[in-house]
């Protein structure tokens, strides 16, 4: 599936001897036409619907069209081998996400790509909380009920996500750091983790307030807590995991963009600077908050660049102490 967002007006070209006299950048031409921005999951779940977002922002602030394209797959490694390969002149980028840029080495052999050497990282756009919810048929009210029914029942509870991505993560996070002990069913990505446990088909999951916000409030699934640091706004009596007794837990997903490796440095500014003047926006902002996210202000290439060397050490050494077996 792809969406395509079209530049509102049509730039007129304006010249004179002294312009033709400058001399030419990458970045005086850029962009000349249609960019594509490659979503990693299929349509419908977190990172397809922040993938729209940013790239209404994109074709707004830079005044061209921009295609969103999904080329879902592989827990979002075939898209990032993709754009790793593309020509880094800027018209081909990625939504960067946890999963595929800092935490694939760690549990896929077949990584066809170098989560840090592979990519221009230009910025981090935002985040997304994340709810921790259940069916409603299992009984449990709130945090300390579903704790301690993990406890009398381990390894009876399954909770169903998308290996590598947050979905995963969190209940994998929440059982190191409770010691208990649910199992992990694992689906391809879109809705089907909501849909089952919504029909009961797993119990117990994770998911980005984006995607299951309309599923709460009508009764389908039964929110115990915000694995994030802050509450959610759209749920103001639902404690964080922390203020309901427990251990903090945050897995809230980032949102970056990125390109291939190599792309010109004055590229990567104009990006980077709509990207920031974007994450600013009041419409960018009120639009964030229908999607239960907060932007990331004051991201950088270089700060993202050393964010993604600093995780992927983190989930190396995860993966080895919890652990994880890699995936073919």
């Amino acid at each position: 599936m792809m969406q395509v967002f079209r530049k509102s007006t049509q730039l007129a070209a304006v010249f004179c001897l002294g312009l033709l006299s400058a001399p030419a950048s990458a970045a005086d031409a850029y962009p000349s036409k249609t960019i594509k921005l490659i979503v990693g999951f299929p349509p419908g779940g977190p990172t397809d619907i922040m993938g729209r977002v940013i790239g209404r922002l994109l074709s707004k602030e830079l005044a061209t069209n921009v295609i969103v394209e999904n080329n879902g797959g592989a827990g979002g490694m075939i898209a990032a081998s993709n754009v790793s390969r593309a020509a880094p002149d800027g018209y081909t980028l990625l939504v960067a996400v946890e999963s595929s840029n800092t935490r694939a080495a760690a549990l896929y052999q077949s990584v066809r790509y170098d989560q840090q050497k592979g990519f221009t990282y230009i910025r981090k756009v935002a985040k997304q909380r994340n709810l921790l919810v259940v069916n409603p048929k299992l009984a449990v009210s709130n945090f300390a009920e579903f704790l301690a029914y993990l406890k009398a029942h381990p390894g009876q509870v399954n909770f169903g996500g998308t290996f590598g991505a947050t979905s995963h993560i969190g209940g994998t996070l929440f059982d190191m750091t409770y010691d208990t002990k649910m199992s992990f069913i694992n689906y391809s990505g879109g809705n089907q983790p909501i849909t089952d446990t919504i029909s009961g088909v797993v119990e117990a999951g994770f998911f980005t307030e984006a995607t299951i916000a309309e599923h709460v409030k009508a009764g389908s699934l039964k929110a115990i807590a915000v694995t994030a640091s802050e509450r959610s706004p759209a749920f103001p009596e639902l404690p964080t995991v922390e203020q309901a007794g427990g251990k903090p837990l945050d897995v809230s997903p980032w949102f970056g963009v990125a390109g291939p490796a190599n792309m010109p440095s004055d590229i990567v500014a104009k990006i980077g600077a709509a990207l920031d003047k974007g994450t600013s926006d009041p419409e960018f902002l009120a639009h964030l908050a229908t999607l239960g996210a907060t932007p990331i202000q004051g991201s950088t290439a270089e700060s993202f660049t050393a964010d993604v060397g600093r995780e992927e050490a983190f989930w190396n050494k995860w993966a080895k102490d919890v652990g994880a077996p890699l995936q073919k």
